[in-house]
């Protein structure tokens, strides 16, 4: 063999070879494992791309794609405890609240890609049917996912678990992201979300009590976005702690999310039902499945002779709520795109309150009103200032939107002074605000609380499994409680202190007449010494609100 044939030989095997190679070094690179399921995956995304396009920009789009992914998913995660999700990649809608989180590794990644598909598209190969047959085992893969519901989907399950280890963790996203890889987990839950089956379940079983009088009064309900302070000590004072100087009864419940997924304790307060039951964002998989007379708190107080009222100061296509509140009772709603919102910062509070106010005055001089208020002025990102992890920030804009909130509640008053109408106004914050780094410097996590930890509030990482202590100290948030009589906003706060946010409504339900067996058993539930609705897992939620009893009230 001539040392010209040799060559020869070497530039070609380095043609075939290499792309893969740099693939191999690439996954490495992403989340730094060789696992046999991330390296079919990113093999199947690498020949799939390398059907339009040269190999080595394929293998530069796959790497750079992957890590892009990734870097959402870690954003993602830090803000809200859970990983991406298949599903995240068709709303994007949802992703405008996420714009504001892009780091610099994100840029760098999407502009990697998008040189790669430009460069690999003028230097594209020519086809040829083997190329073809690699490129749609990927597709192909996806499609019996997603449309198949038989044999074929079982089997391919099947063979991933058992000859490339890619067992599907559905009770655990965080951690079935961590053994199978992101591209693994997102094919994984491309699966068709199936609403629960009607079937027996045993719920009614807890029995019924009955904790409030039933005095019919007009409802604000209010959930406050981010907005969080502490109440028995001066760990974490923040604007909103001097509602209790404005009248307002205090405790602390638990939120089911962490940083964001609004959506997730909204349904816990407009339901009573635990959101950790079913499979991912509750509003965004089912919108289209919930029955037009869904049984829920507003329901509830439609079927007692009220105007029920939901506004949200964002857009109605926001985790589909233009498209569920109907479903949940709201008679009427009001979104961002009816309000004169005209900055490019999040819509003030202000614009909320002032819609509310006007939707109150407009009803029946005798007639009853509830109105379900979601604010959105305090939505993170927060800006770092002074290395203070976003606190600063925060507390400016949490003070701005405590100045609104106390002018509606005494505007609101007044009116309902008026009118000789009972009030309750009811406010919690539906998650801990984003300021992880600013939580631990000021004590309420500790070390305890991380695998990992850094400066900058999306470096942190909380340790897969936390204790229900931990997982009580992450999700609590304040209740605040104001009524006519204020002996009733005190046994209110006092009845829901550290206890879930699905708690809530059971409470609001009772103050109208007519027993309901399912608000009666949910009272039972919450009757519970505090400890005991700590369940070790989220997901054991599961053995109280059977999915049969999500079909009965839900679908």
């Amino acid at each position: 063999m001539t040392l010209i044939h040799f060559k020869k030989i070497c530039k070609q095997f380095a043609f075939a070879i290499g792309p893969l190679l740099l693939l191999l070094a690439g996954r490495y690179l992403v989340d730094s494992s060789w696992s046999a399921q991330r390296l079919l995956f990113s093999a199947l995304l690498f020949a799939f791309l390398a059907l339009p396009l040269n190999r080595w920009a394929a293998a530069v789009a796959a790497i750079s794609l992957e890590g892009l992914l990734c870097q959402a998913s870690w954003l993602k995660e830090g803000q809200t405890g859970e990983p991406l999700l298949a599903r995240d990649l068709f709303e994007v809608s949802q992703g405008v609240s996420l714009a504001s989180y892009l780091n610099w590794e994100m840029i760098v990644f999407a502009l990697l890609v998008a040189s790669a598909v430009g460069i690999g598209i003028w230097k594209r190969p020519r086809f040829v049917w083997w190329r073809l047959a690699l490129a749609l085992l990927l597709p192909s893969l996806l499609l019996i996912r997603i449309f198949d519901h038989g044999v074929l989907n079982k089997t391919t399950a099947s063979v991933l678990s058992d000859y490339v280890n890619a067992h599907y963790l559905s009770y655990n996203f965080i951690q079935n992201t961590r053994q199978n890889g992101l591209l693994v987990h997102l094919y994984q839950t491309a699966e068709s979300v199936k609403r629960p089956a009607a079937g027996p379940h045993s719920f009614y079983k807890l029995g019924s009590l009955k904790t409030q009088e039933a005095i019919e009064p007009d409802l604000a309900l209010i959930l406050c976005e981010a907005c969080f302070t502490s109440l028995n000590d001066e760990q974490f004072v923040t604007p909103i702690a001097r509602l209790k100087q404005k009248g307002f009864s205090a405790s602390m419940m638990l939120s089911p999310v962490y940083g964001g997924g609004t959506a997730e304790a909204e349904f816990e307060m407009l339901t009573g039902l635990s959101s950790a039951v079913l499979p991912g964002i509750d509003y965004q998989n089912y919108a289209s499945s919930y029955r037009k007379d869904a049984a829920t708190l507003v329901s509830r107080y439609k079927d007692a002779g009220y105007r029920t009222i939901g506004m949200h100061n964002f857009h109605g296509n926001f985790w589909k709520r233009s498209e569920i509140y109907p479903s949940f009772g709201f008679t009427s709603t009001r979104f961002v795109e009816e309000m004169s919102w005209k900055t490019r910062t999040w819509p003030d509070d202000g614009l909320l309150y002032d819609a509310a106010l006007k939707a109150y005055a407009e009803g029946p001089a005798k007639g009853k009103t509830m109105l379900s208020l979601i604010t959105v002025m305090t939505h993170g990102n927060y800006t770092d200032r002074d290395y203070d992890g976003g606190l600063g920030d925060y507390n400016q804009r949490l003070d701005a939107a405590i100045k609104h909130l106390e002018k509606f509640v005494k505007q609101l008053e007044a009116q309902a002074k008026k009118r000789k109408r009972p009030l309750v106004i009811a406010l919690i914050g539906d998650h801990k605000p984003s300021l992880t780094a600013a939580f631990y410097r000021k004590g309420v996590f500790d070390d305890a609380f991380f695998r990992e930890k850094g400066e900058r509030n999306d470096r942190f990482r909380f340790a897969y499994k936390l204790t229900p202590q931990q997982w009580r100290k992450r999700a609590e948030v304040p209740l605040f409680i104001k009524a006519s009589t204020p002996d009733l906003a005190a046994s209110v706060a006092s009845n829901l202190a550290e206890k879930p946010m699905f708690c809530l409504p059971g409470e609001l339900a009772q103050l109208l007449p007519k027993e309901d067996p399912f608000w009666g058993a949910l009272s039972v539930l919450c009757a519970k010494e505090p400890d005991q609705l700590l369940p070790a897992q989220q997901v054991e939620w599961r053995k109280v609100f059977e999915p049969a009893l999500f079909a009965e009230r839900l679908f």
